[in-house]
């Protein structure tokens, strides 16, 4: 009955859903339900089936508990505990990497540089871009085309609302990855996150800069009332996709989400965000006022009520606004000379994202060095198509 089972979901799952589904703890209760099935038809596999157990129980340990953090923060409801809810959630999350990740932060990079936001200003075109290059973005908790490897949401409190600067290191990849594509392979290996969420979370730069004290980083600006409405459209599509889950309407906190985009630009500048926000400045300055490991692991955390952002993603608009003061923290600790600063309209020009590209490479050089490969065989590419000869070819 059991590979009957397992015969039918494999054939109702489709060729594009089929990674998804043989990866992660999705992967890996297939594998203990084979297991299984070779046991009862009389292989010997005891060892196999107990660390298999053992593996798919941690995993689901995991995800129950992501699941209810991110529905509460992530989506602003209550946890809705039944299986079709907690399933859909699943497929579109990693939790046994997630514990990988975690295990081996230490034998990890930190990234040369970040996409800092603001959301909904090109930051995932230009990490796209970035990727086609050969850049190494993040890991992402989410299997969603929006996040896969652009952004790590660690600094947005995703992981349990842990944001120990020391453990960030698990969004990237292991150092002997890094060391063998830039000394055996011989290529450039810049690695970055482009969480559009840490330019307004008031504790990131303080964080960030203990994380990774020599990145360089990028803010990407747009006309505020383009972005708020940018902002609110997918927050909407957001509700949609959690009401498809099947996710409770019993919204977190009350009278959220505001019923218009009017009501939501006044709460974001009501007296109540306002004490959230500055309540989450004072967690940066709490960690680094810290003295000792221990006192900091206590203070690397992020409480729900704060997360992602400060009163709910509905009541940030008069602070995603606030450029100046969002980029003054991180000048603050970085410097100006290590933020590239670009509009939203530059990049959508020819030769835009290029330019972006090369004010970049001044900061990080392997990123110039993969640009120019780039330009190099487009170039040739050019040459081929037209018949010239390569030495044709203005420089």
């Amino acid at each position: 009955k059991i590979g009957l089972c397992l015969l039918k979901l494999a054939a109702g799952v489709s060729a594009a859903m089929l990674p998804v589904w043989l990866s992660d703890i999705r992967g890996a209760l297939l594998a203990l339900a084979a297991a299984c099935l070779a046991s009862l038809g009389g292989f010997h596999c005891k060892h196999l089936l107990v660390s298999l157990s053992w593996i798919c129980a941690s995993g689901l340990t995991f995800s129950v508990g992501f699941y209810a953090h991110t529905t509460r923060t992530v989506f602003n409801r209550q946890p809705t505990f039944n299986l079709k809810t907690y399933w859909s959630h699943a497929m579109v999350t990693r939790p046994l990497e997630t514990l990988w990740r975690f295990a081996t932060f230490p034998l990890r990079v930190v990234p040369d540089f970040h996409i800092l936001g603001e959301v909904r200003t090109g930051t995932t075109s230009l990490a796209a871009h970035l990727r086609s290059l050969g850049c190494c973005g993040p890991f992402s908790p989410w299997i969603i085309p929006l996040a896969s490897d652009k952004e790590s949401f660690y600094f947005a409190g995703h992981y349990m609302g842990i944001v120990h600067p020391s453990a960030y290191r698990m969004c990237f990849p292991l150092k002997l990855t890094v060391w063998f594509r830039r000394k055996v392979l011989g290529q450039p290996c810049p690695v970055f996150d482009a969480c559009a969420s840490h330019l307004n979370t008031p504790w990131t730069a303080s964080l960030l800069r203990c994380a990774s004290p020599d990145a360089a980083l990028i803010v990407q600006l747009r006309p505020p009332a383009e972005q708020h409405i940018s902002w609110w459209k997918l927050e909407m599509g957001a509700h949609i996709w959690a009401r498809s889950m099947g996710m409770s309407q019993a919204f977190l906190p009350d009278n959220y989400p505001p019923r218009s985009f009017r009501e939501a630009q006044e709460l974001s500048r009501s007296a109540q965000v306002e004490a959230l926000y500055q309540e989450g400045e004072l967690i940066g300055k709490k960690f680094l006022a810290a003295r000792g490991p221990l006192s900091r692991v206590a203070e690397a955390w992020v409480p729900q009520r704060l997360l992602p952002f400060p009163g709910g993603q509905l009541a940030a608009f008069a602070h995603m606004g606030r450029y100046a003061d969002n980029i003054r923290r991180f000048s603050d600790l970085f410097g100006l000379k290590r933020i590239v600063i670009i509009e939203t309209v530059d990049l959508a020009v020819p030769g835009g994202v290029g330019l972006a590209v090369r004010r970049l490479a001044a900061l990080v050089p392997g990123v110039g060095n993969l640009q120019g490969r780039a330009d190099d065989k487009a170039a040739a590419a050019a040459v081929g198509g037209s018949g010239r000869q390569p030495q044709q070819l203005d420089r």
